[in-house]
C-alpha cells in the first residue's frame, strides 16, 4: 500500500515537472517600453531571450542609427500575445508607442512572438521607400528565421538589425530619411490653387448677390430713408459674418453698406402734418422730446435716438436706432431694452468629489426688475495618468505612425 501511494506521488511530481510553464501573455499596454527608463536602451525583452552580449551589440547599432539618421528603431521579444495576430499588434504597438520622429514618421519595430514562432517588422510611412516588403521579407527569411530555428535569438536578431543597419546607412537612403517631406507637393498645390480659384469665383458671385440687394434695398425706400435704414441694419450682423468670410468683397460690401445707412440716417427730413423740411436736434436738445423709458435706453447706450423738429408747425418725430453688439437685451416685464446680467457670482466651488453651485443675476435698468438664476458647476474631473510605458507619442520616441508597412516570417 505503501509503495502504491509513493508510486503515485512520484508520478505526480514528474508530471508536474516535464509540463510547460504557460507563458505569459502581453497586450500592448504592457509591453515594457525600455526608452522611457533610458534612452540607450533599444530592446525590449522582458523574458531575457536575447543574451546580454546581443542584446548590447543591438543596442549600439540602434543608437548608431538614431544618431546618424534620426531613425527610431526597437526591438522586441514577448514569449505571447494571446490569441491576438501579430500583425495587428505590431501596428497597435507601433502606434502606441509613437515609434520615430513626427516629421517623417521614420520608426521601425522587430518584434518576435515565442509561442507562436512568428516575428514581424513593421515600418513607419517615411521608411517604407528604403526598406519595401520585399526586403523585409528577405532579411527575415536570410538573417531571422535560421537563427531562430537553432534557438540563437541574440544571434538573429542581431544579423537582422545589421543587415537593416547597412541597407539604410546607404548615401542615398540617409539622404532619403533625413530629407524631411514636403508641406506640398505638385498635385498638392494644384488642388490648393483650384480651391483658391473656386473661392474667389463663389466670393465674386456672392458679393454680386450683395450689391443686388443693396441697390434693390435703396430704391425700393427711395422714399423712406428711415425703413432704408432699418433694412439694412437688420443685415448687418449677416454683412460682418460675409466680410470675415470673404475679406476681399466682403469687406468692401459692409463698408458700402455703413455709409448708405450713415446718408440715410442724417438725410433731411420733410414734415409728415405741413410738408416743411425739418432739422435734427442735437444729443443734449433731444432729450426733452424722450419718455423716461427712451432716455434710459440712450444713457445706458443700448438705443438711440434722433428726434426731428419742423420749423414751421413745431411737430416732432422720434426715430429708434438699435445698437448692435450691446449687453443689455428687452426686458421681460417693461420691455425696455435695458435687461443686463449685472452679477454671476459661484456660491459653492465644485471639487474633485461634488459639483457646486452659481447663480447669475439680471436686472432691468429701468423698471428695476431683479431676476435671480441659479446654476449647477460641473464636478471637476481629474484626467486619469497613462503610467506604464505611456501611450501614442509616448516614451523616448517621437510620435510617427506606420501604415502597416513592413514583413511577416515564422520559424
Amino acid at each position: 500500500m505503501m509503495r502504491t501511494k509513493l508510486y503515485h506521488i512520484i508520478t505526480m511530481l514528474l508530471l508536474l515537472a516535464t509540463m510547460p510553464l504557460q507563458a505569459r501573455e502581453y497586450n500592448v499596454k504592457d509591453v515594457p517600453n525600455v526608452q522611457v527608463a533610458d534612452r540607450t536602451q533599444y530592446v525590449s525583452d522582458p523574458e531575457g531571450y536575447i543574451d546580454a552580449s546581443s542584446k548590447s551589440h543591438i543596442n549600439t547599432m540602434l543608437a548608431q542609427l538614431r544618431d546618424s539618421n534620426s531613425v527610431e528603431a526597437v526591438v522586441v521579444m514577448l514569449p505571447s500575445i494571446g490569441n491576438a495576430d501579430i500583425d495587428n499588434f505590431a501596428t497597435d504597438l507601433f502606434t502606441h508607442w509613437g515609434i520615430g520622429k513626427a516629421s517623417n514618421d521614420n520608426g521601425l519595430l522587430f518584434i518576435a512572438v515565442m509561442d507562436q514562432r512568428q516575428i514581424v517588422i513593421r515600418t513607419g510611412y517615411g521608411i517604407e521607400g528604403v526598406l519595401p516588403d520585399v526586403l523585409c521579407s528577405r532579411i527575415i527569411r536570410q538573417y531571422i528565421t535560421p537563427a531562430f530555428r537553432e534557438g540563437e535569438y541574440g544571434r538573429g536578431m542581431s544579423e537582422a538589425v545589421a543587415q537593416t543597419l547597412h541597407i539604410i546607412m546607404t548615401p542615398e537612403a540617409s539622404a532619403e530619411l533625413l530629407a524631411e517631406e514636403p508641406l506640398f507637393d505638385e498635385s498638392d498645390m494644384a488642388i490648393l490653387l483650384s480651391l483658391l480659384y473656386g473661392y474667389l469665383a463663389f466670393a465674386a458671385v456672392i458679393s454680386l448677390l450683395l450689391s443686388i440687394r443693396l441697390n434693390r434695398t435703396i430704391r425700393s425706400h427711395r422714399h423712406d430713408s428711415y425703413e432704408c435704414y432699418k433694412e439694412l441694419n437688420d443685415s448687418h450682423t449677416t454683412l460682418l459674418i460675409l466680410a470675415i468670410i470673404f475679406p476681399l468683397w466682403g469687406v468692401i460690401n459692409y463698408i458700402v453698406c455703413k455709409a448708405v445707412m450713415k446718408q440715410m440716417r442724417e438725410k433731411p427730413r420733410d414734415c409728415d402734418k405741413c410738408g416743411t423740411r425739418m432739422h435734427r436736434l442735437s444729443e443734449d436738445e433731444d432729450n426733452h422730446f424722450l419718455t423716461p423709458q427712451e432716455d434710459v435706453e440712450e444713457r445706458i447706450g443700448s438705443v438711440d435716438y434722433d428726434v426731428w423738429m419742423c420749423d414751421a408747425c413745431r411737430n416732432t418725430e422720434v426715430l429708434r436706432f438699435d445698437r448692435h453688439n450691446t449687453a443689455y437685451s428687452e426686458c421681460p416685464r417693461c420691455h425696455a431694452k435695458t435687461y443686463s446680467l449685472t452679477h454671476d457670482h459661484i456660491i459653492m466651488p465644485a471639487t474633485t468629489l461634488s459639483a457646486g453651485k452659481g447663480e447669475k443675476v439680471h436686472t432691468c435698468s429701468y423698471c428695476q426688475l431683479r431676476k435671480v438664476t441659479p446654476y449647477i458647476i460641473p464636478m471637476i474631473v481629474v484626467p486619469k495618468s497613462s503610467g506604464g510605458s505611456g501611450g501614442s507619442f509616448g516614451g523616448g520616441f517621437g510620435g510617427g505612425m506606420t501604415g502597416g508597412g513592413g514583413a511577416r516570417g515564422g520559424w
